[in-house]
């Protein structure tokens, strides 16, 4: 998937549902749009979320993240909200850590669901048995270039 083709389908997500906290809901059109693609396509959706939320986790990031950034869970929900905001406030966020969000109510852990679930509905099988694994995790601490800790 190219990263026009993934920050297209990230543009899908409600925005203000987002801001108000209502991530399951903010996330529901691209839920939608993901049921209609390939798996290919969907493994491409899980290596660029994978390569986004990797190049925003390191310390910087994390001691800027307000509470969210004293959990290993917190803090990659938090990376997920800056996602989910779009490309221009991933960027923005990417280039000024200040800009992290600060708030634990700025989370969006449903942005790592959508595409296994539309696979689990393509292929009748449970998300557990995901097959995908990406070049690299957006697990917490991953990118060790960025922590300097």
């Amino acid at each position: 998937m190219t990263d026009p083709e993934f920050w297209n389908l990230i543009a899908l997500i409600d925005v203000t549902a987002l801001d108000e906290g209502r991530e399951d809901e903010a996330v529901e059109p691209l839920q939608t749009a993901l049921n209609m693609k390939s798996e290919a396509e969907l493994f491409g959706f899980e290596e660029a979320l994978s390569q986004n939320l990797y190049a925003i986790d390191g310390d910087v990031f994390a001691d800027n993240a307000g509470d969210s950034g004293g959990s290993d869970d917190g803090f990659l929900y938090a990376r997920c909200f800056v996602v989910a905001k779009g490309q221009e406030f991933y960027e923005a966020v990417k280039s000024d850590s200040t800009r992290m969000p600060k708030s634990i109510e700025q989370w969006c852990e449903s942005l790592l669901y959508p595409h296994r679930a539309a696979w689990a509905k393509q292929t009748g099988k449970d998300q557990s048995e995901w097959p995908f694994e990406a070049t690299v995790s957006y697990e917490s601490g991953s990118n060790a270039e960025l922590w300097h800790e």
